[in-house]
């Protein structure tokens, strides 16, 4: 028997992504989910799992490629020698062994200049395209790695600039295009915002307690456990529905995290079941992961309930939507000391209205403050 595997859909809005590790060649018996590739995604780096058990033929993936959705990548057969495909097999040539890179970053090249460059491969691929040499390329990603965004800036248009009369420094004008990551998060945006139908409930709350904390603990971490006591009392606000039907999730929290890929919201599972100082320690990990976009794919999904805290930035009240995926986002924001010697920040649940209703987006506000009290 011969299958066809075929890079999946790894993410809600993905377009192309770029293979980090090829883990197989030609003729490796794998089992099935077992991993064939890493790639990366605009958020996360991701296993493709073999369907099925065979051997792997006609691989046609090399590390560096970038790849989209349904793009073939090779066969699983039951024998190592059952006929391929003529078409394919006339195609096939043996994919030479490459170390691996470290989260998409392809070794070190020599350019220009005889320095090292770090790049992705989505960046090597378009430096190719546009005839940019990327030792010129000033990098901007982490650890001083050249992303798409850079080589993009650096092959834009530039003009000469008159200022007083006088030739002044040289400025880019035009349109700069979003990065890849940019792009997913945008649609990932629109097409919330066109297919929820939102509510909002929002209510100051009583936090006083929440200042009384251990060392290496914040308010968003409190706050992170006792949203998951909540989440057990309240059902409607860890419910998912396709349009049609609905089921309840298990008790999770999705944090959002600002990162050089923009906003992820990495899924806290079994949050109900951990303490404050296990809780801290899985954010900050996730935290330090998001900077150096070594987040899995798996851990950005399947999260109904986020939270997003914008207080340390002097931020009142905002007003958050629900992405696509989700059912419910909490945002909160700076807390105020009153006349009273209370602590008080305003919180703002924003709901998918099918369903969460306004009653009950409003009981488990009121069933957070009761828990914030105690």
């Amino acid at each position: 028997m011969i299958t066809s595997v075929i890079l999946p859909q790894l993410e809600l809005t993905m377009e192309n992504v770029s293979v980090v590790r090829v883990l197989v060649k030609d003729g490796d018996l794998v089992a099935a989910d077992q991993a064939l590739l890493e790639v990366e995604t605009q958020k996360a780096v991701s296993d493709v799992p073999a369907p099925c058990a065979g051997y792997v033929r006609g691989l046609k993936v090399r590390l560096g490629d970038v790849i989209s959705e349904k793009t073939f990548l090779c066969f699983l057969t039951t024998a190592l020698d059952e006929e391929l495909p003529s078409s394919v097999a006339q195609e096939t040539e043996p994919i030479p062994e490459v170390k691996e890179p470290h989260h998409g970053v392809l070794p070190a090249e020599e350019g220009a200049s005889g320095k090292g460059i770090r790049a992705t491969p989505a960046a090597r691929k378009l430096a190719r395209e546009l005839n940019v040499d990327l030792s010129r390329v000033p990098p901007t990603g982490v650890n001083q790695r050249v992303e798409v965004v850079d080589v993009r800036a650096f092959s834009a248009p530039v003009v000469d600039k008159e200022v007083d009369g006088q030739r002044g420094d040289k400025a880019e004008l035009g349109w700069t295009e979003f990065s890849a990551s940019r792009l997913a998060l945008n649609a990932q945006m629109v097409r919330s915002l066109a297919e929820i139908p939102q509510i909002l409930v929002s209510r100051q709350i009583d936090v006083t307690k929440l200042s009384v904390r251990s060392e290496g603990i914040t308010l968003t971490h409190l706050l992170i456990a006792k949203v998951a006591v909540a989440l057990e009392k309240h059902s409607a606000l860890r419910t998912i529905t396709d349009g049609r039907r609905y089921r309840v999730t298990p008790v999770s929290v999705a944090v959002a995290v600002d990162s050089p890929s923009g906003l992820v919201a990495p899924v806290l599972r079994g949050v109900d079941l951990q303490s404050v100082g296990s809780i801290a320690n899985r954010v900050n990990d996730f935290r330090r992961r998001a900077e150096q976009r070594a987040l899995r794919s798996e851990e950005l999904r399947d999260g109904p309930f986020a939270l997003t805290n914008l207080g340390m930035f002097g931020v009142d009240q905002f007003s958050p939507f629900v992405f696509y995926g989700q059912t419910a986002v909490l945002a909160v924001g700076r807390i105020a000391i009153g006349s009273s010697a209370t602590s008080r920040a305003w919180f703002s649940l924003a709901s998918d209205h099918r369903v969460v209703d306004g009653a009950e987006a409003a009981r488990f506000l009121e069933t957070l403050q009761e828990l914030l009290l105690t």
